[in-house]
């Protein structure tokens, strides 16, 4: 694989310029994965997925339930605009009945 064989010779050159041992043992583990056919990065990259499906499943629970709450929440404003319509009609019928009890109140006093 020639990304594999290019992020071994990027690392053992990296190790040469900072003269650091532990780089060129990596250098060297990942030439031997690499030969192996081995992924050295599999955990990794399987980490990276797992993350990836578990943050996807997150959005998925997350979009479900803001879907649930928008259907809720018209729901309600229509209900509430229906009651307020009531009262507004009630409100009306109670000042036209208060009005008419006034009026026969004063027909019986006079």
């Amino acid at each position: 694989d020639l990304r594999g064989f290019e992020v071994v010779r990027q690392v053992r050159d990296l190790a040469r310029a900072q003269n650091s041992a532990a780089l060129a043992q990596l250098a060297q583990r990942l030439a031997s994965a690499e030969r192996g056919g081995a992924d050295p990065f599999a955990k990794v990259k399987g980490l990276v997925e797992d993350m990836i499906e578990k943050l996807e499943a997150e959005a998925e629970a997350d979009a479900t339930k803001k879907a649930y709450c928008d259907k809720e929440l018209a729901e309600t404003n229509e209900k509430k605009t229906d009651k307020t319509a009531e009262i507004g009609k009630l409100t009306t019928k109670i000042d036209q009945m208060t009005a008419r009890s006034t009026t026969l109140k004063e027909e019986v006093a006079a």
